[in-house]
């Protein structure tokens, strides 16, 4: 199968270099960039946090990003929890999402700043699953060495259908926790049948999907990479279900972003689609669009790359239909003046020329390619 790779070019990699900063910007320095959605003193205020999320705006939410993945840079892959607050107090400021605050609440209690996490878990009620809140208020607990609020936030959780046995079993917070007969006896009750813990995963992953209707369109616009805030991002909790993401998690270097886009069911399965985000500046960043199907268990059977800004020279658009087709189209952007030479500052695109096609069909879960028209795929699948 074909897989999209963006152009490769020095100069246009130098420059997306050039444009990533990785400093908080300075109070007085706001006001000549982009301005707070929130302001610091009220982000522990839920009134304050859902009016900054209604009126955020599309420059906004991108500056969130940057500095929040700033932040997991430094929190996941440098071990520096302290260092990552102010990156995620900052993206909290720009646009106060809910994946923001629990990264917040985490590198508060890594670097034993109890007071302000207990006090922040009280922004996710309404806004975070109840066993998602459940289990950072045990997190709190466990961290003031509170046994009994502890393990009572835990079964609360798993009751609220928290089902994340990983994240409880490798949470050095609940160490002291382990030995006891109250920590054994939750763990028997809630989580003993990995199988069926792998079922409720997987149901929980395509909920979090919205639904589709087929047929479903990306276009050329909606495939840019100043769409991909309009997506929800993916939970690190599914990471077992998206390629690439669990590696990418704790890699060197933070670089990739995923999103869902939605889910349509078939037959044989379920099929999702999803944006991977490669975060190397602030903007003009490569996204590919990809489509995979999983069976009715939570088994992966196929992957295909069906769009993408691939850079500010190609992109791809693709077209599904109700009979599974999917039709890829490529694109070369004529910009104005050469990007290599003038760059893209003030410049613009003033032509979209359609340079290739693919056809794939999604056939009992599977997809298959043709270079044939999309009425003559299900033939040749047969």
């Amino acid at each position: 199968m074909r897989v999209f790779n963006p152009l490769s070019f020095a100069a246009l990699t130098l420059f997306f270099i050039s444009c990533s900063s990785d400093k908080p910007v300075h109070t007085e320095e706001k006001e000549h960039k982009v301005a707070y959605a929130l302001r610091a003193e009220s982000i522990y205020n839920n009134d304050s946090i859902g009016a900054a999320l209604a009126r955020a705006t599309f420059e906004q939410r991108t500056e969130s990003r940057r500095y929040f993945m700033n932040g997991l840079a430094l929190f996941a892959n440098k071990g520096d929890a302290a260092a990552s607050i102010e990156y995620f107090k900052e993206a909290i400021c720009y646009y106060p999402d809910e994946k923001s605050y629990t990264f917040l609440i985490q590198a508060c209690l890594r670097s034993n700043q109890v007071a302000m996490a207990d006090t922040l878990i009280g922004t996710l009620f309404g806004r975070v699953d109840h066993g998602e809140v459940m289990f950072y208020t045990a997190l709190v607990s466990a961290a003031k060495k509170d046994t009994i609020d502890c393990l009572g936030s835990l079964e609360e959780a798993a009751q609220a259908g928290f089902i994340f046995k990983d994240r409880i079993v490798d949470e050095p917070l609940f160490d002291f926790l382990r030995e006891t007969q109250s920590y054994s006896a939750f763990m028997v009750s809630y989580f003993s049948d990995d199988t069926k813990t792998k079922h409720r995963l997987f149901r929980a992953f395509a909920a979090s999907f919205p639904d589709l209707d087929l047929p479903f369109e990306m276009s050329v616009d909606s495939a840019k990479s100043d769409k991909w805030n309009e997506a929800r991002s993916i939970s690190y909790d599914f990471s077992a279900f998206v390629p690439g993401m669990d590696e990418g998690r704790f890699s060197r270097d933070v670089s990739n972003y995923y999103l869902s886009v939605g889910k349509f069911r078939m037959p044989e399965g379920v099929a999702f689609i999803y944006k991977k985000c490669e975060m190397i500046a602030d903007t003009l960043n490569p996204v590919t669009t990809l489509v995979m199907t999983y069976d009715t268990l939570g088994n992966k059977i196929s992957e295909q790359a069906i769009a993408c800004f691939c850079s500010p020279l190609e992109s791809r658009s693709c077209v599904i239909g109700k009979d599974y087709s999917i039709e890829v189209k490529s694109f070369k952007m004529n910009w104005e003046y050469d990007p290599l030479e003038k760059g893209y500052a003030g410049n613009r695109v003033v032509s979209v020329e359609e340079k290739e096609k693919w056809c794939y069909r999604i056939f009992n879960n599977k997809l298959a390619e043709s270079e044939k028209k999309a009425d003559e795929v299900a033939s040749a699948v047969k």
